[in-house]
């Protein structure tokens, strides 16, 4: 029961949060962006790529949902949480050794994403451990 608990706690921070960062990318690229330093400067190229990425993490995210409403979605929406927030961080943590030390901001976005990453990971195996 705790586990299942704490599974859909997992799923529902993952999911949220893939909801927030996506859909606030969409509606404004340059506020979202420039919370962490960064100008676009009005390139529309930039802007249409930045907000095509937002729909994928946003509709990432409601795929994460789905497997609050849909047990047989479960595990596979936890698996999906675990692979796209440990990319997210792992390709941080690589950026950092590669191109220097980021905005803070971003330092910090990339051990929130470890951490959902890590904890979807850690859900995934314990609901195939009791499975």
């Amino acid at each position: 029961m705790i586990r299942s608990l704490l599974h859909k706690a997992v799923l529902l921070a993952a999911g949220a949060t893939a909801l927030f960062i996506g859909g606030s990318v969409i509606v404004s690229p340059d506020a979202f962006y420039a919370a962490y330093g960064i100008a676009l400067s009005g390139d529309a190229s930039l802007a249409n790529e930045l907000r095509a990425m937002g729909g994928g993490v946003l509709m990432l995210g409601l795929l994460i949902l789905s497997g609050l409403m849909i047990s047989s979605l479960t595990l596979a929406s936890t698996l999906l949480a675990a692979a796209m927030f440990l990319a997210y961080g792992a390709t941080r943590f690589l950026s950092l050794g590669l191109d220097g030390q980021p905005d803070s901001g971003l330092v910090a976005a990339m051990i929130a994403e470890l951490v959902i990453g890590l904890a979807s990971l850690a859900a995934l195996i314990a609901a195939r451990r009791t499975a």
